[in-house]
């Protein structure tokens, strides 16, 4: 039987493309897109953050401080940096590239401009953390598309233009924290996240209208300080009525005595109505806003940072409680950023040899010793102020994002009602006022020339010029020289006790603030 024309060239093709494909499948594809991930990091870099310690000859980005990568060490699935002293605004191209990512963690820091429009293409993210930063403009279309998004917090930033409806395609979101922004607008009408269990738009001065029925149950924390209205809140005016049609006759214009006994008893039946929802709403904020704070409290983002240690109670009725403890109970230690080299807990502290080395208006300052000499902080026991936990949490740790050469970095913080603690790390030979005129125990003033204080004032006017640039509600607020701790070499400073002031302050003598 004779083959038709072509048919063996045909099978030719045929066992040529199987063994194409065949090798196709063999070649390691990870390799590249690894190489991507690692292209997209140094770019992000590049652009924000040129202070990273990132190995730019290695060639794989899984050991880099921040990144993690699959066990497969194939892809990146997650950046933690928070603070980390990225400033700038993220360019399109770096993060938008990380198509494999879960987890993105950039809260406190300076970025500015608006959220990258490719954020999108991170389709596999489920954690975004960006508070705490100077992002504005509008939230992108792209952030819609990722429905496998849990928790997304963009408070604390410049955010503008509306509450989007689109928020209802995120249907699996736990967490949606947008307070102090600059949102405008109503909220939708028709949101509904099923899943939602935190929530905030507080502190959106320009958001109005009613609060959707999906959202009555959340407390009028979650609203405060904007327009909006009902639900917890106040109620929503209601729209006068259309003013009646005349009637004919003389008597059109006037009233009888039977609705003008209505409309008063009316009045008064609805006065006293609105007496009674003003207490109900105070009782209710009060007590909405304990649970509040201590729900918040126990709240710890999935990426880790910053690092919380809890310790020992002083009492130890509570040692075993668990780990929800609300954060009034709960004795424990909190760090900012990276946990120290030499680990301590609030015990080892507590026990530490001290010496006072100051004492002022906001509160005496220590020079603890750690058990062994490993390591040496100063704590600053701060005077009493009744702050609730939720606002001095979120002042320290907008204290601790503030790094600079001239600033003595804030470690750690330990708040309860009764005591509320700063560490610091212990710098410097002492005061620049203990070197000019003088410490109490005696000793004679130092001799600093020229050159040593116009190097101590520039380095001290450094400090405070990096404060004053860090945001509009950013100031030292207490600059003196008792403040300013002078380098062992004597030619330079740190600028101390920033930002204290706004702890304690609305408690302190006016005529004692510099």
């Amino acid at each position: 039987m004779r083959r038709p024309p072509g048919a063996g060239a045909g099978r030719a093709g045929f066992v040529a493309l199987l063994v194409a494909l065949c090798c196709s499948a063999l070649v390691p594809r990870a390799a590249p897109d690894l190489a991507a991930d690692r292209a997209a990091l140094l770019a992000f870099r590049n652009a924000v953050g040129p202070r990273l310690p990132w190995n730019a000859s290695a060639a794989s980005p899984c050991g880099w401080r921040g990144v993690g990568c699959d066990r497969a060490g194939s892809r990146v699935v997650a950046l933690k940096l928070p603070g980390a002293s990225l400033v700038g605004a993220v360019p399109l191209g770096t993060i938008g590239n990380l198509t494999a990512l879960r987890t993105l963690s950039l809260r406190l820091n300076a970025l500015s401009g608006g959220i990258p429009a490719d954020i999108g293409s991170c389709a596999e993210l489920r954690y975004l953390y960006l508070h705490g930063n100077r992002f504005d403009g509008e939230i992108p279309d792209g952030l819609f598309g990722l429905t496998l998004l849990l928790r997304l917090d963009l408070s604390n930033n410049q955010i503008s233009g509306g509450v989007s409806p689109e928020f209802n395609k995120l249907a699996r979101l736990a967490t949606l924290y947008l307070e102090n922004n600059n949102l405008n607008g109503t909220l939708p009408k028709d949101l509904e996240l099923p899943k939602l269990q935190l929530f905030n738009v507080s502190d959106n001065r320009n958001l109005t209208g009613p609060v959707p029925k999906s959202l009555a149950e959340w407390p009028a924390s979650a609203f405060g300080n904007t327009g909006l209205c009902g639900s917890a809140l106040s109620p929503c005016p209601t729209p006068p009525p259309p003013p009646p049609a005349a009637a004919n006759g003389s008597n059109s214009g006037k009233l009888s005595a039977s609705a003008i006994a209505g409309i008063a008893a009316g009045a008064a039946v609805a006065f006293l109505v609105l007496i009674a929802v003003i207490f109900y709403l105070c009782f209710r904020c009060q007590r909405t806003k304990a649970e509040k704070s201590a729900d918040m409290a126990g709240e710890a983002d999935v990426d880790g940072s910053p690092v919380l240690v809890t310790v020992a109670s002083m009492d130890k009725s509570v040692t075993n409680r668990s780990s929800h403890a609300t954060a009034g109970n709960a004795k424990k230690l909190v760090f900012l950023g990276a946990a120290p080299d030499t680990p301590y807990d609030l015990e080892s502290l507590l026990h530490s040899s001290a010496e006072v080395i100051g004492k002022g208006w906001l509160g005496t300052t220590y020079r603890a010793t750690l058990e062994g000499g490993a390591s040496t902080v100063a704590v600053k026991r701060l005077r009493s102020a009744p702050i609730p936990e939720r606002e001095f949490r979120d002042r320290v740790t907008a204290l601790g994002a503030l790094r600079h050469d001239n600033l003595v970095p804030l470690r750690a913080y330990f708040y309860s009602r009764e005591e509320k603690l700063l560490v610091y790390d212990f710098v410097g030979i002492g005061s620049l006022c203990s070197l000019l005129h003088g410490s109490r125990s005696g000793a004679s003033p130092a001799r600093l020339d020229f050159t040593a204080r116009a190097r101590i004032a520039l380095d001290a006017a450094r400090g405070v010029a990096f404060i004053h640039g860090a945001g509009a509600r950013s100031c030292h607020g207490n600059i003196k020289s008792s403040n300013v701790l002078v380098t062992d070499t004597r030619n330079g400073a740190y600028v101390t006790d920033h930002g204290v002031l706004q702890l304690v302050g609305a408690h302190v003598p006016l005529k004692r603030v510099t």
